[in-house]
């Protein structure tokens, strides 16, 4: 940790489904992740617009999204992928909806999954 990368976050990635035909449930869970990265430092700032839902109802709120900026010494290019799951320092969940690596590291747009 330090003054720029405060958080540390760790980083999930689902399991694929294989085969086809009549099998079980195909969706994500958590005991189907398999573990990337761990102790990794992050800087967490949230965005101004959130996602909508599709449904629109008068009562829906906007998901939120957030920025992850993290340095390019902790991780390498194509190390973070679209739908990895990122777990925060307080256990919070997200997706990873845009990973963008620069000379400076990666600034990845995430958003809040449900608990």
């Amino acid at each position: 940790m330090s003054f720029l990368y405060p958080r540390v976050v760790a980083f999930n990635r689902p399991a694929t489904q294989p085969g086809v035909g009549a099998q079980g449930y195909g969706g994500h869970t958590q005991a189907t992740e398999t573990l990337l990265f761990a102790g990794i430092p992050a800087s967490i700032q949230e965005r101004r617009e959130g996602t909508n839902s599709t449904v629109g109802l008068p009562g829906d709120a906007q998901r939120p999204t957030w920025y992850v900026f993290i340095p390019k010494t902790a991780l390498a290019l194509g190390s973070i992928k679209d739908r990895d799951i990122m777990i925060d320092d307080v256990g919070l969940r997200y997706m990873v909806v845009a990973p963008y690596f620069d000379n400076f590291g990666y600034r990845l747009t995430v958003a809040t999954l449900e608990a």
